[in-house]
Formats: structure tokens, sequence, C-alpha cells
């Protein structure tokens, strides 16, 4: 880790990291429990629709449309952000509570998509507490540990909650009480992470995109995660379904399911993170963005041609080792390329088009699936990915992606 400096105390760094450290934990569980429970309960519990199944994996990419205006009301609070994340974990963890006595498939959709919603506006308000608190040469570095241990307790809580709704799919009531616990606890670490308040220039949605239009490298940075992003997001709610109809000769347990959707990747995300972590900081972020591409390619590709256990995990394992890679780029890019003090201007139009592609993916998934098949999941996702990581090649030679450019 670097020393410190005038501009990044290190005894901030040092506290930021330790407290950030229990709230990736917590975190971790939370979205475990989200991604693990949601879909089998709408699919098997509460039989829901194709439509509703979709609203639900869309749920976060809702939240991230909101992201501008969030930004425009938070940075008017003067409110440090810290308390501002905590508020946001504490209502999601409401959300959540309120789910476990959901009486229709609806309710609970709308239940959970509202808890998306809110704790998805907590990563734009974080890049603004990593800029502050890190020196642009050691983020990666510090948030790799933070980022391995919210994929262990992922890995590990989405095993347990497997074999817990193959007993009775009804005890998602009970998981969502502890997932409800578990989110104020997030809240809390959140309150002990030390911030400063938003700066008081936040811009409008209009001007934001018009400045990003001013910007070639952050627009053609957003065509690339476009691309890649919408072949990624495609696949998340059809990976369970292929594993869990009948229809596509599966038809595995939920415990199984979630072995191989969570666990699995989880377990080679953990063991990646601090490879991405360091090549984050040492490497050109183009270079970084398109290797972890090129593990989400192979992996989705493989995933919807397989039929066979080994194979499958196999797939997952490659996803997760993308996922590592691509979730470390997704949360920190904006730091290397946006203006210092710009960096939650820049983060919420990245959540807001992050949003964009999220929003309609599962909706094409679904459709290519149950009228094309899983091959051409496999094919269009494949497609997708290759152009996205040729913008991201195209843009090498920008120095503000190579290391240690200030």
């Amino acid at each position: 880790m670097s020393g410190e400096t005038k501009d990044y105390p290190k005894g901030i760094a040092s506290k930021t990291q330790k407290f950030d450290l229990w709230r990736n934990t917590c975190n971790g569980i939370v979205e475990a429990s989200f991604a693990s429970t949601c879909l089998l309960v709408a699919i098997r519990y509460f039989e829901a629709s194709d439509t509703a199944k979709s609203l639900l994996a869309s749920g976060g990419a809702i939240g991230f449309l909101f992201a501008p205006l969030f930004l425009i009301l938070i940075g008017k609070s003067r409110m440090p952000v810290s308390k501002i994340c905590s508020a946001l974990m504490a209502f999601t963890a409401i959300f959540i509570l309120i789910s476990a006595i959901s009486p229709s498939a609806w309710f609970y959709v709308i239940c959970v998509l509202l808890g998306c919603i809110l704790a998805v506006q907590v990563p734009s308000m974080m890049v603004h507490v990593y800029s502050n608190n890190y020196s642009p040469n050691e983020k990666g570095g510090r948030i790799s540990g933070n980022l391995m241990l919210s994929s262990a307790a992922g890995g590990a809580t989405a095993l347990v909650i497997g074999l817990i709704l193959d007993l009775d799919l009804g005890f998602f009531k009970l998981i969502a009480f502890g997932t409800f616990l578990i989110c104020l606890g997030t809240a809390y670490f959140h309150l002990k992470i030390p911030s400063k308040p938003l700066e008081s220039g936040s811009l409008g949605l209009l001007k934001n995109l018009l400045q990003a239009t001013k910007d070639r490298l952050f627009l053609w940075m957003l065509s690339g995660l476009m691309l890649t992003g919408i072949g990624v997001m495609l696949t998340i709610p059809i990976r369970v379904e292929y594993l869990v109809n009948p229809a596509y000769g599966l038809n595995f347990s939920n415990t199984m399911v979630l072995c191989i959707t969570m666990v699995v990747p989880l377990v080679t995300d953990v063991g990646s993170t601090p490879i991405w972590g360091r090549a984050y900081d040492k490497f050109n972020l183009a270079y970084v963005r398109t290797f972890a591409g090129i593990f989400f390619l192979l992996g989705l590709f493989l995933f919807f041609q397989s039929k066979s256990l080994p194979l499958l995990c196999l797939a997952s394992a490659l996803i997760g080792t993308g996922v590592g890679g691509g979730t470390m780029v997704w949360t920190l890019w904006v730091t290397k390329v946006a203006p210092k003090g710009s960096e939650s201007t820049y983060m919420s139009l990245h959540l807001f088009f992050t949003g964009m592609r999220g929003l309609p993916a599962p909706f094409l998934g679904y459709w290519i699936l149950t009228n094309l098949g899983p091959s051409a999941v496999s094919w269009g996702s494949a497609i997708l990915i290759t152009l996205g990581c040729l913008v991201f090649i195209r843009l090498a030679s920008d120095k503000r992606l190579i290391p240690n450019y200030l």
C-alpha cells in the first residue's frame, strides 16, 4: 500500500478499509440471499409469470435508472455519504422483511423491487468515499480483499439457502427475516465509514448526458459496457430457468441449482479477485476489462451448450472469474476516467446506463430462450460480448486508462 499523503491520510484509509470489510461481508450475505432466493421462490413457490420473473431480475436495473435523480436529491441534503448509505440499507431491510408475508407473486415481486431500487443506489455513493479516502494507486488492492470476503460470505450463504429451500420452500420467510437482520448490520457498518457530503455541484441528467458526449472516452467506455453488459445480463435469470425447467432436460434440485449458479462462481470470484485487484492497479484498464469479458464469453457460451454437471460447473467457474474482474472494473473505472470531484456524477450516469441495459435484458433473454432455445442464448451473448471487447481494445491507447496516470 502507498504511504500517507496530505490528500489521503493513512488513518482514514485504514479505518475505511476496516469497516468496509465488515460492510462488504454483510452485503455479500444480503446480495446472495436476494440472488439465491428471489427467482427460485418466484418460479417454484409462487409460479410467477415470465413477466413477473423478468421484472424481478430487472430490479437492480430499474434502481440504476433512478441513480441521477438520487444524486441530485442527495447532493442537496448535505448529509455525509455514509449516513445516506446507511438509511438506504435500513429501508431496504424493511422491504425484505415485508416480503416475508407476501400473499401473492406480485406482492413479493414489488417488495423485492423496492428493496433493490434502494440498495443499488449505494455504489454511486461509495465511489465518492473511495475517491476521497484512498489514493489512486491503492484502490484495487484495498478493495479486492473486501470483495473477496463478500463473495466468500455470499457463496456460503447460497449453499445454506439451497439446503434450507430443499427442505421446504416456505422457509423463504425465515430466510427473509435473517436477511433483514444482516441488512441492518450493513446499515450499521456504513455509519462507521468516514465520509463527506457530496459536492453541491451535482448535475441534472440532461447536463450529465451533455457532459458525457463531450468526454469521448467516457462515452466509448459506456458503449463497450452497454454491449458486454447486455450480453451478460440477458443470461442472469434464464440460467436458473435453464436448470430448473424440465422442458430443457435438467430439473436440478434447489441446492444443486444454487451450487451451479452461485457457489461455484463465487469460489472462482474469490480466488481471482486479488489477481484482478493487482491488474487494475498495474495494467491498462481497457485490457483488464477485455480479459474479464473473455472469461464471461467462454463461460456463458459453454453454459447454454452443456447438459452435464461437470461442464456446467466449469462454465460457472469461468463466469465467476469474469465476475471477479467485471465487478472490480464496474466499481472503480470511473475513478480513472472522471475529473477529480466528478466521480459521483460520472458514476450516477454509469449506473443509469447500467439500468438502461439491465431493464430489457431479462425480457430479451426469456424471449430468446423460449422462442429460439438455449443454444441461441449462448450465441447471442457471445456476439454482444465480443463487440464490447473490441470497443475496449480500441480505447487502450487513451492515457487515462494507463496505470498511475494522474
